[in-house]
């Protein structure tokens, strides 16, 4: 069991979940409070608020371009978790092949 939660605090709070965050959250925040700071490295991020944006004013019309950063953060956070997931899930897969076969 002590492997299981070693695992997913390194997926939630490790460094390959915290860098996919920062790419997706700062580049767009730093273009939202400086156009000249307005980047190519913020387009995934502007995808995904872009895609939040249509479904959040389809859904729910009566509320502002504000009120979105907060789910914002949480879907950055998500995809984040999953990259990181994925990164140190293959990295412990390759690991395990990489011991059994060795002599």
């Amino acid at each position: 069991m002590n492997e299981y939660r070693e695992f997913a605090v390194q997926v939630l709070f490790g460094p390959a979940t915290v860098v996919a965050f920062c790419l997706l959250f700062v580049p767009v925040t730093l273009g939202v409070l400086d156009t000249r700071l307005m980047t190519p490295f913020a387009a995934p991020g502007y995808a995904v608020l872009l895609a939040m944006t249509v479904v959040g004013s389809y859904v729910l019309p009566q509320y502002g371009l504000w009120i979105y950063w907060i789910p914002f953060t949480v879907v950055c956070y998500g995809i984040a978790t999953v990259v990181g997931g994925l990164y140190y899930g293959i990295g412990r897969v390759r690991d395990s092949r990489g011991s059994a076969s060795a002599p």
